[in-house]
This record gives C-alpha cells, structure tokens and sequence, in this order.
C-alpha cells in the first residue's frame, strides 16, 4: 500500500471535479470570477485570513487575503472544507499566498503554485469568487509561478521583501512580465508602491490590510489608499 504525505492525501480524498481546467504540471486553473472592486477602499475593504471572524456583520463587503505564514495556510490547505467555512460569508477570498524564493528548487516552487491554484479552484467548485494570489521567482520559473491564471480578471500581489536590490531586481522584472502577459487584469497591491510599477494598482500598506476586528466597536476603520493614492477617509462605519 502506498503511503503519502498528509497534503497529497487532500487531493486524493477532495479531488477537483473533472470540469477544473488544467495547465501545465496539471496546475489547475483559477477561473475569472465576476468580482467588482470598483469601489475598493470605499465600501469594500480587506481583511486577513487571521483575522476572519463570525462576529463580523460586514463580511459581505469584505475580501479575504492570505498573506500569511505558512503554516497557518497549510493548515487551511489541509482542511480545505474548514477554510471553505472560514471565507465562506465573506465576499470574495483571495488564494493562499504559499512561500517561494531563488533559493528553493523546482520542485517546492511547484508545490507552492500547485498548492495555490489548487486551493482556489477548490473554493471555486464549492462556489466562491477567487482572487488569484500571485508570486513568482526568476525568470526561468515564469511559465510555472504564471500556470494556472487567465487573463481578464483582478490578481492580488505583495511587495513585501522587496527592501533589497537583488529582490528588488527580481520583484520587478517579474512584475512586467506578469503585465505583459496579463494586460487585462487589474492588480492590488498590498504593501507599498516599489520604483518601476504602474499607477493603475491600488496599493494597500500591509500593515493596514488586516481589517481587525474591533470588539469594542460594532466597526473597524482601515487606512487604505485609494485608486488615486489618496489615502481613503472613513471606514465601514462611514458606508454602511
């Protein structure tokens, strides 16, 4: 009998229904999904995946991102029915954001694409609107970290690490090819704008992406940026 380690067992009990699209490695493919940020920053607002909460009453305006350790979102990808119910309530959830740099080999960096596109298919098929999470290493790695996504819908990235001039060197150059060959897709940002990126993102400071919850309150106030880089006024309190 053979014997696996646990996470390939979540893929053997909950297989993906035959219609997921595949791309190359059998990546599947996250589907666009009709999700409108048209007014993100000014009535919908993120929350991280730690900070999901049942006594939110605003989840339905809420995106879900999981920029996080990785052992929080492997404990979500070993649970996937868990995190289904989790992100559930809120309005649209992002795809896990698993680690990948230079240093890693092919086969942890495929794992980590796997592992994300897989979860946000999964969510797909039990119908809840995904936002691509996307990362990449070098140029070498393009066609696989770029597996699995079409073009035409929103992808969530992060600055985050990009302090120093070899990770800024490879954040960049990744990032044009991400728009070259996505034109269509618009992009959020959370942390802050690094030299070389469009202004058609909005950015969103790490720090103020985790849309606490505040106890105390029946509302909790993000500082965003806007669309404009204008920092937002008011919170959820201001809008609903």
């Amino acid at each position: 009998m053979p014997v696996y380690k646990y996470k390939d067992y979540v893929k053997i009990m909950r297989p993906l229904p035959n219609y997921v699209a595949r791309d190359i490695y059998d990546i599947p493919f996250i589907e666009v999904d009709d999700i409108d940020i048209t007014n993100l920053n000014n009535g919908k607002w993120l929350v991280n995946i730690k900070n999901c909460s049942k006594k939110d009453k605003h989840q339905n305006v809420k995106i879900v991102h999981n920029f996080c350790y990785d052992d929080v979102l492997m404990r979500d990808y070993n649970n996937p029915i868990k995190f289904l119910e989790k992100v559930g309530p809120y309005y649209a959830a992002s795809s896990p954001d698993f680690s990948m740099d230079n240093k890693m080999g092919f086969k942890e960096i495929l794992d980590a694409t796997y592992n994300n596109r897989w979860m946000g298919a999964f969510l797909q098929t039990h119908g809840k609107m995904v936002i691509p999470t996307v990362g990449w290493v070098g140029a070498q790695y393009y066609d696989l970290t770029f597996a699995g996504l079409r073009d035409g819908g929103i992808f969530i990235i992060s600055t985050l690490g990009t302090n120093n001039d070899i990770s800024y060197d490879e954040f960049i150059d990744g990032y044009h090819e991400l728009r070259s060959r996505f034109p269509n897709t618009q992009l959020i940002c959370v942390g802050d704008s690094v030299k070389g990126m469009d202004s058609d993102i909005c950015y969103i400071p790490y720090e103020d992406s985790f849309g606490s919850w505040d106890r105390k309150q029946n509302w909790w106030q993000p500082k965003l940026f806007n669309w404009d880089m204008s920092y937002a006024n008011g919170g959820v309190a201001d809008v609903i």
